[in-house]
């Protein structure tokens, strides 16, 4: 009987070992993915940063198209004289003619 045991608590143990290689082979693909998530998880933070930098540009960007294709008080004062010139031409000439 005691062999009998014997030969059975070898075959357990060698069953035993091999799960326990099993596990082992796991454990190291589980390391492996993990960290290939770190490194997707770096990569995406990195991608995050990019955008809102990418944002920013763009926002002051428009800012600045706006703020070039809205006349100034300037402009228009401009505008305006250069009308009262060519008007005032216009009125002389016809006054001239008159």
């Amino acid at each position: 009987m005691t062999l009998e045991q014997c030969k059975i608590m070898e075959q357990q143990l060698t069953i035993q070992a091999g799960g326990n290689e099993e596990l082992q082979r796991q454990l190291v693909i589980l390391q492996s993915t993990i960290k290939l998530y770190e490194e997707q998880i770096s990569v995406y933070k990195t991608m995050i940063e990019m955008v809102k930098t990418l944002q920013e540009v763009k926002d002051q960007t428009c800012k600045e198209q706006i703020k070039a294709a809205t006349p100034t008080f300037w402009d228009n004062l401009q505008k305006y004289f250069v009308g009262v010139g060519i008007g005032g031409i216009l009125v002389g000439v016809i006054l001239i003619l008159i």
